[in-house]
């Protein structure tokens, strides 16, 4: 027969309890406590972990919109830098072209100068051609009679300026002083003994005293004569009027061109 021991039993069951006591309190539960501080520091680790996740999503996202905002901007800038570059490309072509039209322009403006110089001299050669030209045939075909009207002709312009232009005479001979005046007097054929003291009696009522004649043969006036006395010169000869009609033609001509100018 089996002989049990309770008591031993016992104390073994007590020293167990006590043994098992002894290990929860001072081994198991500080190990509980210290897994539980570590499960509560995974937890918050965890919690700060997906916060920090979060907050990173969020930055990028915010990186990215202003990734995309940036390259927005970049390409705004772009555009408006190629947008200015036209535009400048376009003043430049512009300024180059309006360049261009006025050098086109004063080019126009100095060969049309330069043809109406041209033309002008040609018309002044031409008229100064024409009127030489009747110079010498009618110095070759003038007959004495055309000279002596001519002196006549001047001896009564002088007679009647001294009638209608009375200011200027006494103007003039105040302006003699004390002197005895000399008339220049150039004339196409050698004159008369009556002509040249028809003309000094002439010259002497126009300056109120005796005046001294100085002639000079000139052909080239073809016919008639020219008296400068003073300040007073009295033309009338062929040649002078030749260079009326010389001017009155220059100024025909004038005229003619620029209407025909005007009209194109």
């Amino acid at each position: 027969m089996l002989n049990i021991d309770w008591a031993t039993i016992a104390f073994q069951i007590v020293n167990f309890l006590v043994l098992a006591a002894a290990l929860y309190y001072f081994a198991f539960r500080p190990v509980m406590a210290r897994v539980q501080e570590r499960r509560a520091e995974k937890q918050e680790t965890m919690k700060q972990l997906r916060e920090d996740r979060d907050e990173g999503e969020k930055l990028r996202h915010r990186l990215q919109d202003r990734l995309s905002q940036a390259e927005e901007e970049a390409d705004e800038i772009i555009a408006e830098a190629q947008k200015q570059a036209e535009a400048e490309r376009q003043r430049m072509l512009d300024d180059v072209e309006d360049d261009i039209e006025k050098m086109l322009e004063d080019a126009r403006e100095d060969v049309q100068q330069m043809r109406k110089r041209a033309i002008d001299e040609f018309h002044e050669e031409l008229i100064d051609t024409i009127l030489d030209i009747g110079a010498e045939l009618i110095r070759e075909a003038a007959p004495p009679e055309m000279h002596n009207s001519l002196a006549k002709e001047l001896n009564d312009r002088i007679w009647e300026m001294g009638r209608q232009e009375m200011e200027r005479v006494r103007a003039f001979r105040r302006s003699l002083g004390e002197r005895t005046p000399t008339a220049h007097v150039t004339t196409a054929r050698q004159l008369s003994s009556d002509q040249q003291g028809e003309l000094a009696r002439t010259l002497t009522a126009l300056a109120d005293r005796n005046v001294d004649l100085e002639t000079e043969m000139d052909p080239s006036l073809a016919a008639g004569m020219q008296v400068r006395l003073g300040d007073i010169v009295v033309d009338n000869s062929i040649a002078g009027r030749l260079a009326e009609l010389r001017e009155q033609a220059s100024q025909a001509l004038e005229r003619r061109l620029s209407n025909e100018q005007s009209e194109t």
